[in-house]
């Protein structure tokens, strides 16, 4: 048998903490080593992180990564290091993977097809690599500690004393014809991918049916490597690294993980993959008419005489994906802003409970981290030093995740005049029963007081409609209260700590839906606005699913109290307020929903929309269908300005709102569409 063993890594790396990410990738090689792999993979763009975006554009990014690479090459005897850095080769940025082995560098693998949809903009930093085979002048430094003047860099098989390696990077396995489809027909037995693949609903199931495809069609071993956690900007990396090997998942790492170093492994039969390749006789005729690759030869054996450990394919599914992810992001958040815990302004209605929620989420992840016993000592140690270090005891060993919740998580319900009792309880039992410390706040002297300051200069006092007064007077009021609950939230988070002997400050969370985003169907510079919105790309029904799945996991009575309860703002007196239904938005959730991705995944305007949801629709008149379809991009363009200064958000969903790094769109429109609701008009007729 020809069995060989790799070492795929998946790693939580920090971007532009070098020093923190050096230290991730030396202990991997060294686990590597323990576990007798002689090929150790890393993600992409490992040492300065993923996420460091204009800093790329920095020479000094490149030189701290030549630095780290002096580190890390004391420790590459006997085993192949695959590291992901940038690279400038004739003053031209490169995305590429370094070839280490035996303290020598020998290749330079750049990136051939950058990522630049949804929230990628490689081509902004880096060039896709287009050329031949060529030398790279190495810096000096590592001309000293190598003994090399130049080494190759180019994409090239690597050819060691017993098989073939070809490498692929992120996006190139993703384009109509991969690379690694290429390199295979030319020989490559062992595929490797390094990657920063982020995470979204159903894409974890989506890459690995695409990397069974692969090699079920090739008949190939596919290493698949990811980072894993919170680089420093919305977008959570998933890990989910695995290993497959003729259409079958053999291995794989955890998705939604706390652990910032994990190695897997696997024992793979070489001779499984000639044995396909060969009876498989359309890729015999493709093969035998493939563009050479060059080779890069590496004098090591990859293969070794060993007992063969039979696995079988594994399912990849997750039935908690949101909430995992959710607090995976969360807790990475935390301990790097230096934080000492999270503030939330608490109403007792669907939207914040789910904020408040993740929270829980969180606690409950980092208290089963502590305790698993499937979990490595290393990882629950630095784990529980970490959560120490945020609550500033050195003892504090949970019992349960309230307890951590207690520790970390600040709720307040913001009452006022108009407030129901109902809403108040609801928000005072579910932080009971998650365990946050809880405050009840009146905000009437505040709203009071900024009506009173204007006053010199009103003609009259403003009213509410119920009152007597015009709309825009009813408007002014309620948003007057929105917008003193977010000042308000802000001093007690900055306060808090102080007042309770701690140092540090607290993370403000905001808990506005992705359909009150793109309806503008919210306040500017209320509770929407925080540090970080843990929700926001999540949509109504979405967040209807995830109160559910939480209810019949903990069975919290007050979650089934916010699920039955009609939606309010409580905004104005409560004998004009009512319940705020989809009728006040004019636009049904699922409605927006649709609207939302057929705008961001599917591309189309008013009109295409028209077009298309007149069949998707045909329950009900065109007439009404186009009457929706003025109505949603009517409210879209007048509310467009709302989304631009919206809080942060964790990036869940491909039909997301967030205007300054996903969805790039004007936000100042003429909301008449004349042009287009024209073209509808004619449609109809």
């Amino acid at each position: 048998m020809s069995i060989t063993r790799l070492g795929v890594c998946t790693l939580n790396q920090w971007a532009m903490d070098f020093s923190q990410n050096v230290q991730n990738i030396i202990e991997s090689i060294e686990i590597c080593k323990r576990k007798q792999c002689l090929y150790r993979l890393g993600p992409e763009l490992e040492i300065c992180g993923y996420m460091c975006e204009d800093h790329f554009l920095e020479s000094d990014t490149v030189t701290h990564c030549w630095e780290a690479i002096l580190e890390i090459l004391p420790h590459t005897d006997n085993i192949v290091c695959d590291i992901g850095m940038p690279v400038i080769h004739k003053s031209v940025f490169y995305n590429c993977r370094m070839i280490l082995l035996n303290k020598k560098i020998h290749l330079i693998r750049p990136k051939m097809y950058m990522a630049d949809d949804g929230n990628y903009r490689e081509s902004r930093y880096f060039t896709p690599w287009s050329k031949e085979i060529e030398d790279l002048d190495l810096p000096p430094i590592i001309q000293k500690a190598t003994g090399q003047k130049c080494v190759p860099i180019g994409v090239a098989i690597l050819q060691t004393l017993d098989t073939e390696i070809g490498i692929e990077i992120c996006e190139e396995m993703w384009t109509p014809i991969p690379t690694s489809a290429n390199q295979a027909l030319d020989g490559a037995e062992i595929i490797l991918n390094s990657s920063g693949s982020h995470y979204e609903v159903g894409k974890i199931k989506e890459r690995t049916e695409l990397f069974k495809d692969i090699t079920k069609r090739n008949g190939a071993c596919y290493a698949f490597c990811n980072l894993r956690g919170c680089d420093g900007n919305r977008l959570y990396f998933d890990g989910c690294s695995c290993i497959v090997l003729n259409g079958k998942v053999f291995a794989k790492s955890d998705a939604f993980s706390l652990k910032d170093v994990e190695v897997t492994t696997c024992d793979i039969d070489l001779q499984e993959v000639r044995n396909i390749r060969i009876n498989i006789k359309s890729r015999s005729l493709m093969a035998s008419k493939q563009k050479h690759f060059p080779r890069v030869k590496l004098d090591i054996n990859l293969t070794q005489q060993q007992n063969y450990v039979y696995y079988h394919d594994i399912p990849i599914q997750y039935e908690s994906e949101i909430e995992d992810s959710i607090a995976c992001y969360l807790w990475d958040y935390l301990r790097r802003s230096g934080a000492c815990g999270f503030m939330l302004p608490l109403s007792g209605g669907l939207d914040s409970s789910a904020t408040a929620l993740s929270v829980f989420f969180m606690a409950n992840k980092i208290f089963k981290t502590i305790n698993s016993v499937d979990n490595d000592h290393q990882t629950h140690i630095k784990v529980l030093q970490q959560l120490r270090k945020t609550v500033e005891d050195d003892t504090f060993t949970p019992k349960s995740p309230q307890e951590i919740v207690n520790r970390l998580f600040f709720t307040v319900y913001l009452g006022s005049e108009n407030s129901t009792q109902d809403s108040r309880a609801r928000s005072k039992l579910l932080a009971e029963q998650i365990g946050s410390k809880h405050y009840e706040v009146e905000i009437d002297q505040v709203c009071k007081a900024c009506t009173s300051c204007i006053r010199p200069i009103l003609k009259k006092n403003p009213q509410f409609i119920v009152n007597g007064g015009s709309l825009s007077e009813d408007l002014a009021l309620q948003n007057i209260q929105a917008r003193s609950r977010m000042v308000l939230t802000y001093l007690i988070a900055q306060l808090t700590p102080w007042n309770n002997g701690k140092k540090g400050f607290l993370i403000v969370l905001g808990s506005s839906n992705l359909d009150e985003s793109i309806r503008g169907f919210l306040t500017k510079y209320d509770c929407s606005s925080a540090d970080i919105n843990p929700i926001g790309s999540l949509s109504k029904n979405d967040l209807r699913q995830l109160l559910e799945f939480c209810y019949k996991t903990f069975n919290f009575s007050a979650i089934q109290q916010i699920l039955e309860a009609k939606p309010s703002p409580e905004l104005r007196p409560q004998s004009a307020e009512g319940h705020v239904s989809e009728n006040d938005m004019e636009l049904t959730f699922n409605e927006l929903e649709t609207f939302a991705k057929l705008r961001k995944v599917q591309k189309l305007g008013p009109v295409s929309m028209f077009k298309k949801l007149r069949y998707l629709w045909s329950n009900i008149t065109p007439q009404e269908v186009a009457e929706k379809v003025k109505k949603f991009f009517k409210y879209y363009a007048l509310n467009r300005h709302k989304v631009v200064t919206i809080t942060a958000s964790f990036h869940a969903q491909a039909f997301s709102q967030d205007d300054n790094r996903f969805d790039f769109r004007q936000f100042l429109y003429n909301w008449r569409w004349p042009w287009q609701f024209k073209k509808i008009d004619e449609n109809l007729e």
